[in-house]
């Protein structure tokens, strides 16, 4: 894979922030300055994509209770409603009681916190969180050729 080019800038800002970035460094275990500045720098364009409602990939991860009977068939049903949406999805049993689920999820990004929160919704989910990030997957052949014969 080929390596970015890489630019450098200089900034100045106030001493007081240099010691929080320096801190938050120390803290979240970062190789450098650049490196913490970068990462914030991302997360920020992320939320602007979010804010444009974006076509994003993200990871929807869910742990519920198991002994909730409906909840099982609700969440295929879910999965199922929003096809398109769900790429993929594992889940892993916790112990008795807890599953572990996580879900590949593409779209617009208003879609894919409306689909979260309808699964976080439902009875018996413990939790729920969707992480989006600033990249898309490749169409997949099969999906494009059924688009086609839908048009």
């Amino acid at each position: 894979m080929p390596k970015h080019k890489l630019a450098r800038i200089s900034i100045t800002v106030p001493e007081l922030t240099v010691d929080a970035l320096d801190q938050k460094i120390v803290d979240q275990h970062y190789e450098s300055r650049s490196q913490a500045i970068v990462d914030m720098i991302n997360k920020h364009l992320i939320a602007d994509q979010e804010q444009r409602n974006a076509v994003m990939v993200g990871t929807f991860t869910l742990l519920y209770d198991a002994s909730v009977t409906p909840l099982r068939v609700q969440l295929l049903d879910l999965q199922q409603q929003f096809l398109e949406q769900v790429v993929s999805s594992l889940h892993i049993q916790l112990d008795e009681q807890k599953i572990l689920e996580v879900m590949i999820l593409q779209g617009l990004t208003t879609e894919l916190k409306a689909l979260s929160q309808q699964f976080i919704a439902l009875k018996g989910v413990i939790k729920g969180h969707l992480e989006l990030m600033d990249a898309v997957m490749p169409p997949i052949p099969q999906n494009e050729e059924q688009r086609a014969l839908k048009s």
